[in-house]
């Protein structure tokens, strides 16, 4: 019976770690797009890279032309700016946070902005 406890309770930890970006803000006017998405889980060192928008489900990837990461309380808000695209069907962003593989779709907006 205890290590069926532990195990739930590592599970749970597991789960708790591996807290997921969330996609709070997204534009296309003007000449670039604009991602910022939230991490509410950033604890230490919060390093973005391998960052790839896909605008179209199962279409070409764009590399990103920029990142701009704040960590404030544990909470990272990550900025990221892709060139001017105009067509967009359950676009995601696949990226490395840490160096562990992440991803999330832009269209459902669940993070806090400020």
């Amino acid at each position: 019976m205890k290590k069926f406890i532990v195990a739930i309770v590592l599970t749970i930890a597991c789960v708790v770690a591996n807290a997921a970006p969330m996609c709070c803000f997204f534009n296309s006017d003007g000449d670039k797009v604009t991602i910022i998405f939230t991490d509410d889980d950033a604890v230490g060192e919060y390093i973005v890279s391998d960052v790839m928008l896909y605008p179209i489900e199962g279409g070409k990837g764009y590399e990103v032309n920029s990142v701009d990461t704040n960590v404030t309380d544990g909470v990272a808000k990550v900025t990221l700016s892709f060139q001017h695209l105009t067509k967009f069907s359950n676009p995601i962003v696949k990226l490395s946070i840490n160096g562990k593989k992440a991803e999330f779709k832009v269209t459902t907006l669940k993070g806090t902005w400020q």
